[in-house]
């Protein structure tokens, strides 16, 4: 069992008042609601933990392609420090993950991520319920047609 892992949830457990703990395969899950859960594991290194929140599954045609350019679109505006959004083909699933320096630790701002995530998946999640393929809107770009005057040398 790796002991810094276990002190992260020992930490995490008091700012949060939860009882958090390792399971067989040293991971944790966080219950944000009944809707979402974060799963937490420590990488190998020892100097990342890393937080995964699957937000729904997507419906199968060109929707799911919708969904999935607006979540590249969504990816390529992040802050580096951000979560990402993902796909998970076994389970045809939009997820959010983040890869989080454990050093230092600072069990508040954890939280903050964790909470944000959530909130980021919430908000993915209410916008392919009400049949947009993301919660903000890609917009083409303008193609500016030249008049007919302008073509004439």
């Amino acid at each position: 069992m790796n002991k810094l892992f276990l002190d992260i949830l020992y930490h995490l457990s008091h700012e949060t008042g939860l009882k958090l703990y390792p399971d067989a395969n040293d991971a944790c899950k966080l219950h944000l609601s009944n809707q979402f859960y974060v799963q937490l594991e420590m990488d190998r290194s020892e100097e990342h933990l890393h937080a995964v929140c699957k937000i729904i599954e997507i419906p199968l045609g060109k929707f799911k392609e919708n969904v999935l350019k607006h979540a590249l679109v969504a990816n390529y505006n992040l802050d580096p420090f951000e979560s990402c959004l993902s796909y998970i083909q076994k389970t045809n699933t939009l997820a959010l993950y983040q890869k989080i320096s454990v050093k230092p630790f600072n069990p508040t701002q954890l939280v903050d991520i964790i909470v944000r995530l959530g909130l980021k998946a919430q908000e993915w999640k209410q916008a392919i319920e009400s049949g947009r393929p993301g919660p903000n809107m890609i917009k083409s770009p303008q193609k500016s047609t030249p008049s007919l005057g302008s073509q004439i040398i």
